[in-house]
């Protein structure tokens, strides 16, 4: 006599994990495509301009300042609105300047040692 062996039976716990996983991969997909559609639809609106105001206003009347004799602007930059770093040398040395524009006062900055030899 044959003897046919059955087929080993799968267990339902797998086949509900399967057809789950099945489900949110098609999910996430279609929700991918429709974020990625609403994206390129939509047009973003851009910020808004603070109000213009006169220079007048916004500059006082005292004249900027100015670097002492001996000293060379070398290089500018904007730490944040309304403050500058100025690098400069002074007689051989590198000093980092430090520059309020709305009061036009200059802070102590910092000192960077002498080259080596």
């Amino acid at each position: 006599m044959d003897q046919l062996e059955a087929p080993p039976r799968t267990s339902k716990a797998l086949l509900a994990a399967v057809i789950g996983m099945g489900v949110l991969i098609v999910a996430g997909t279609v929700t991918l495509v429709g974020v990625i559609i609403h994206r390129m639809n939509s047009h973003p609106t851009p910020p808004a301009l603070p109000p213009a105001v006169p220079l007048q206003d916004t500059m006082p009347e005292s004249a900027p300042p100015t670097l002492p004799a001996g000293t060379r602007l070398l290089s500018v930059t904007r730490v944040q609105d309304g403050l500058l770093a100025l690098h400069v040398t002074e007689n051989g040395q590198d000093k980092i300047l430090l520059w309020q524009v709305n009061t036009h006062k200059i802070l102590q900055g910092l000192s960077a040692p002498p080259p080596a030899p």
